[in-house]
């Protein structure tokens, strides 16, 4: 009656619990009397074998024999008081290893469902689903970068007649710069050297010998403050 009890309203955990404290009181009760009766013997035995050797040294040799068998008797109750003391402290450890090991395993019980219904908010075609769509995603925005740093629409829109006009100011600028360097002037037939080109080269050689000299007054400056910390 009481099995079908528990499989239909299942087991009080109440109940359990006050089980497993009465066991292990029980098991602690009996530990205890055993570690008095244990300290008992070990003290007897002790005794008898001081008896036999005082025997031994008055000339008793049966007695002190006796007495050697005594000890021996106690000591054997002693190891069966220390097995049966094991045996205890065995149970107790396992009652306690079994509490932890069911708290352990509700304890998974409920990561496991918790795991459980996570999973069963989603599917396998949901996860394929966001992976084509961030492929997809990924694409287009490489399409759009792509666009946005195209210039080739800015060059096709140039006209021929500009395109040639770039092409010759800069040929008529390469002579001006050759005719700079050799101190000649160009070529007949080039284009000649407009004044606006001198004009700059001029403001040019003006600003790189400004830049020069106060560089060098810097330095001169520089030097100054040397010496004069030296001096202090």
């Amino acid at each position: 009656m009481g099995k079908l009890k528990d499989w239909l309203f299942g087991k009080d955990k109440k109940s359990t619990k006050n089980k497993e404290a009465e066991a292990i009181a029980l098991l602690k009760k009996r530990l205890n009397k055993y570690e008095i009766e244990s300290r008992n013997l070990q003290q007897k035995a002790d005794e008898q074998k001081a008896l036999a050797k005082k025997m031994l040294a008055s000339g008793n040799k049966a007695g002190a024999r006796q007495a050697l068998m005594r000890s021996k008797l106690y000591m054997q109750k002693y190891n069966n008081t220390q097995n049966l003391m094991l045996n205890l402290h065995t149970q107790i450890e396992t009652i306690s290893t079994a509490k932890e090991t069911v708290e352990t395993v509700k304890a998974l019980k409920v990561g496991s469902d918790v795991v459980e219904t996570s999973l069963g908010e989603i599917s396998e075609l949901d996860a394929d689903r966001v992976m084509v769509e961030l492929e997809e995603q990924r694409d287009r925005l490489g399409v759009l970068n792509e666009a946005l740093s195209d210039i080739s629409g800015l060059e096709m829109d140039l006209e021929d007649d500009f395109a040639d006009s770039i092409d010759n100011e800069l040929a008529q600028l390469e002579l001006e710069m050759e005719a700079e360097k050799h101190g000649t002037l160009p070529e007949v037939g080039a284009s000649p050297v407009t004044t606006t080109s001198v004009t700059e080269s001029k403001e040019e050689e003006k600003e790189t010998k400004e830049s020069s000299e106060e560089s060098s007054n810097l330095e001169d400056e520089l030097e100054a403050l040397k010496k004069e910390l030296e001096g202090k």
